[in-house]
Formats: structure tokens, C-alpha cells, sequence
């Protein structure tokens, strides 16, 4: 009987070791306690809720980028944002405001997302990059700048930036202009505001499309939202729609003068049958259905994807040449304030997770070799080959049989969604026609670009407030500006109530937390 009982203790004691030891692994890998092959994050298929648009598109799970990445480590994607989802600001807030967030949180505005992580709603996430990001450590270790990039005010890390090879300065945007019209109108290239302003009244009254009718476009935009369309507008007149740091100061753009002006001369271009009538709805299809119907005339966009339209459209449009030209000088100056940044948003981790390390682990594997060159260059032989040991995109993405830009067949694979990624500048090289490199070194050596005031830092009170004013301000701005480019309104009747409803809102405030964060910043 004594025994028995000896054996009964001995066997419940096991049970309890063995129960014992499945709890402590349990943070490391809640499969099992082995150590996984591979790219492997868990033993069994494993999901993680997202939230994620970008460029007015909702990140698909089932793409072939992320069906690969779940493949290699067993975490899938479900996307909480509607596939029919278009705006990423209005899906953002009211993902934050219901309280619901998902596993992982991306967003394009950093200062947004690093508050949301100072308020709570994100884990600090430099103890547990330390413990399962090998990959990311190691990427910060050999680019420092890029960890103080990701260091909020507070000390803390809340997200994974999606980075740009920014250290290799170049500019983002460049004035384009159809001078196959401006040859057949014998004219010549703008290069006052003036100057651009005449040629545009040409392509709205001589016809240079030949069709007999009125139709011509002059000046069009591809912004999906009104911040990105009114950005490219006020550029035209020197003036800034963003924040900006002058000598000691940091200022307002949409408070200064530069700017009243800007939109006083936009209305009358508007009013004149310019500027596209929709350039406010039309979206980010805008440029294919301006240039593919052999409509727009001019526009301020991207060098890489801006300049492919030659080789795209040449064939089915006579003469087509959409070709860069200087941005235009207005007052004296001849640069453009249409720089790229740093970076871009990112991704962190909800508060609310209960698959944090799966959760890290998965932005880990994006900083490995593997993962990099899945998110950058798509699937290996569908979207690129490996020459050499580098990747070299197919036929499929350089030359499109439906006429796509390359950029817009490789995001079709999910390739280049903007989350927290490292970006690579060589899938950018591979596919610039030699008119978007000539473009960038045409802006490049005649220091065209204005530097851009570098992204700043809140503590906790400062990013609450800063944001809560931010936000009021760019949507007070964005309502306005409408209605004075279209004419709703006028600037000069309205920009003394304009001023006054700014401060209302807290503008003087926030000049004050930028220039306490700039000066933190410049004290590094």
C-alpha cells in the first residue's frame, strides 16, 4: 500500500514538472519548447491581426509577398481595415478612438503613432527587441542614426520606421511638363511663375493635342489626400503647407504670408480653367488618366515613376515627351521645398496584444536577408531573379505588358507597402529610365531642393497636446484652402478670421512644443 501511494506522489510530481516546464517556455515559443528551423516564429500556423492602408489601399494578406512571408514563418496576416477602406486617417482614428486595436498598428504619420505608444496603446519595445530581434539590433548597430530615428521623446521605442536610405540625400519630386506641347506651341521651357502661367494658357487655348477640342488638362495633381494636393500647389509659389524650421524659429506654413499669396494666385490659376477642376476627388489615378488620354500638361511628382510614362505612352501618343524641367522661380527662389524625408511612419505593437513576441519576432524577420529582399523585390522568380547574387526584376515588372509602372506591378505583389521596413534604393535604380536618373541629378547638381526641418520628438504631454492642436490646424487648413482654390471663398476677405481661428485653436502653443523639440534635437 505504501507503495502504491510512493508511485502516485512520484507520478502527480512529474505531471507537475512537465506542466512546469511547458510554462516557463511559453514566452519564448507558446508551440512547444524546441528551437524552430528556419525563419520559423511558431510551430503550428499562427495569426496576427493588423492594421494597415496605404496610398488609399488596405495591405492584403493573401498577396504574394505576405502568403511567402507566412510561409517562411508561419505567421499570417488578417487586415482589421476594409479591403474597401481608402482613407487611411479616417480608418486610423476611429480604430484608436474605438479602443479595439489588433495585434500590430501601422500608420504613415509618426508622430500620431508615437504618441499613441507614449498614451499607452503601444509596448515599449527595446527590451524585446533586444531579446528576439537579432535582425533589427544588428541594423541599428551598424546605423545609429537610425535607432535615435526611432526613439520617441520619452526614451521608449513604440515603432519600427519604415526607413529610406535618406543618408544618400537626393530629392523626391520634380516639375514635369509635356514638351512635345511647348515644341508644337513654339514655346519654351517655363522658368519664372510668370512663365509657367503663359505656358499653361497656351495648353488650355491652342489645342496642342489636336483633337479639336477644348480638353486639355494644363496643371494636375495625383494626391489622395488634400494635404498632397495643396503641398505640390504651394511649392509652385514657394510656400510650405507643413511645418518648417527658419533660422531659431519653427513656423507655420499655412500662417505665413507666402502662403495667402500662394493661394491667391492658385484661385485665379483655378478659376482660369488651369488647374483640373476635380484635383481635390480625382485620386491617385489621376496622372495615368491625364497623361494616358493625352490631357495633362503638367505636374509635380515622383522622378522614378514620373518619368517611365516616355517608354509607356510613346508608342500610342505621337511625340509624347513628359520631360523634367527647373521648379519654377517665384520672388528669387528656384528650388523646391518637394524633398524626401526621413521616413515614414511604421508599425508597433498594440498594448492589447497577447502575441507580443510572435508579434516583434515577425517585424524581425522583415530585417533579415530573406525578408528584406522579399519586401523590396517581391517573389524570386516571378518579380526578380538573383544575377550574381542580386536581385534583378523580370520582364514583368520592367516592361509591363497592361502599360503599369513598375511600381505599380511590384506593390501589386505587396511588394514596397509602407509598414516598418528597410528600404532598399537599389529596387528604385533598377527600373528609373535614364530620363528619371538624369532628373535627379539635373535637380541634384543645381541644388534645387530645399533640406527639410528634421522629424521631431514629443515627451508624453507635449505629443497629446501637439497632436490634439496639429490635427485641428491641418484640417481648419485643408477646408479652407479648397474653398479658396475653388473659388468658394476669397483669401484676402477671409485671412484676418483665417489667422484668428488658427490661434483659437492653439497655434501659438504649438509653435512653442515644436521649438522646445527642435531644440532637443539640435542639442543631440
Amino acid at each position: 500500500m505504501m507503495k502504491k501511494k510512493i508511485t502516485y506522489l512520484l507520478l502527480i510530481i512529474a505531471i507537475l514538472l512537465v506542466a512546469c516546464g511547458k510554462s516557463q517556455s511559453k514566452g519564448d515559443n507558446k508551440d512547444s519548447g524546441k528551437k524552430l528551423e528556419g525563419h520559423l516564429i511558431s510551430e503550428n500556423p499562427k495569426e496576427l491581426t493588423v492594421f494597415a492602408i496605404h496610398l488609399g489601399k488596405a495591405l492584403n494578406p493573401d498577396a504574394p509577398v505576405y502568403k511567402k512571408a507566412a510561409e517562411m514563418t508561419n505567421i499570417k496576416l488578417k487586415n482589421v481595415a476594409s479591403q474597401n477602406q481608402t482613407d487611411q486617417k479616417e480608418a486610423y482614428n476611429l480604430l484608436v478612438s474605438s479602443g479595439e486595436l489588433p495585434d500590430i498598428v501601422a500608420y504613415e504619420f509618426t508622430e500620431d503613432l508615437e504618441g499613441l505608444g507614449i498614451d499607452g496603446g503601444l509596448v515599449p519595445l527595446e527590451d524585446l527587441i533586444d531579446k528576439y530581434a537579432p535582425n533589427i539590433k544588428k541594423f541599428w548597430e551598424e546605423n545609429p542614426r537610425y535607432k535615435q530615428d526611432a526613439i520617441a521623446a520619452d526614451g521608449h521605442i513604440y515603432m519600427i520606421p519604415n526607413y529610406y536610405d535618406y543618408f544618400n540625400f537626393m530629392p523626391s519630386t520634380g516639375y514635369y511638363i509635356r514638351k512635345d506641347w511647348i515644341k508644337k506651341l513654339n514655346l519654351k521651357d517655363p522658368v519664372t511663375t510668370d512663365d509657367l502661367y503663359n505656358v499653361l494658357v497656351a495648353f488650355r487655348d491652342k489645342d496642342p493635342n489636336g483633337n479639336g477640342k477644348k480638353d486639355e488638362v494644363p496643371l494636375f495633381s495625383r494626391g489622395d489626400t488634400v494635404a498632397k494636393v495643396l503641398q505640390p500647389l504651394a511649392d509652385i509659389f514657394k510656400a510650405r503647407a507643413f511645418w518648417y524650421d527658419d533660422k531659431d524659429a519653427v513656423k507655420f506654413g499655412p500662417a505665413q504670408a507666402e502662403y495667402k499669396e500662394a493661394m491667391k494666385q492658385l484661385a485665379k490659376w483655378y478659376k482660369e480653367g488651369l488647374i483640373d477642376k476635380e484635383i481635390f476627388t480625382r485620386g491617385i489615378n489621376a496622372r495615368d488618366y491625364m497623361l494616358s488620354n493625352n490631357l495633362g500638361g503638367f505636374t509635380i511628382d515622383w522622378f522614378g515613376s514620373t518619368s517611365s510614362y516616355n517608354n509607356k505612352l510613346g508608342k500610342t501618343i505621337q511625340g509624347f515627351d513628359f520631360g523634367i524641367i527647373a521648379p519654377a522661380t517665384f520672388n528669387g527662389d528656384n528650388k523646391t521645398y518637394q524633398a524626401r524625408t526621413t521616413y515614414l511612419g511604421g508599425w508597433g505593437i498594440s498594448s492589447k496584444s497577447k502575441n507580443v513576441v510572435e508579434a516583434i519576432k515577425y517585424f524581425d524577420f522583415w530585417y533579415s536577408p530573406e525578408g528584406r529582399r522579399l519586401w523590396n523585390f517581391g517573389i524570386e522568380g516571378d518579380d526578380y531573379k538573383l544575377v550574381d547574387g542580386k536581385p534583378v526584376f523580370t520582364d514583368k515588372i520592367l516592361k509591363n505588358s497592361q502599360g503599369k509602372t513598375p511600381l505599380a506591378v511590384i506593390r501589386e505583389s505587396g511588394a514596397q507597402f509602407r509598414l516598418g521596413m528597410p528600404q532598399d534604393s537599389e529596387y528604385e535604380k533598377q527600373w528609373y529610365v535614364k530620363e528619371a536618373v538624369d532628373a535627379i541629378d539635373f535637380y541634384l547638381k543645381n541644388n534645387y531642393v530645399h533640406e527639410l526641418m528634421p522629424i521631431l520628438k514629443y515627451t508624453k504631454d507635449e505629443s497629446k497636446e501637439f497632436i490634439k492642436i496639429n490635427t485641428q490646424l491641418n484640417s481648419y487648413v485643408e477646408e479652407m484652402s479648397q474653398k479658396w482654390i475653388m473659388g468658394v471663398s476669397d483669401v484676402d476677405k477671409d485671412w484676418d478670421s483665417y489667422i484668428k481661428r488658427l490661434n483659437d485653436i492653439g497655434l501659438a502653443k504649438a509653435e512653442k512644443i515644436q521649438l522646445e523639440a527642435y531644440k532637443r534635437f539640435t542639442k543631440k
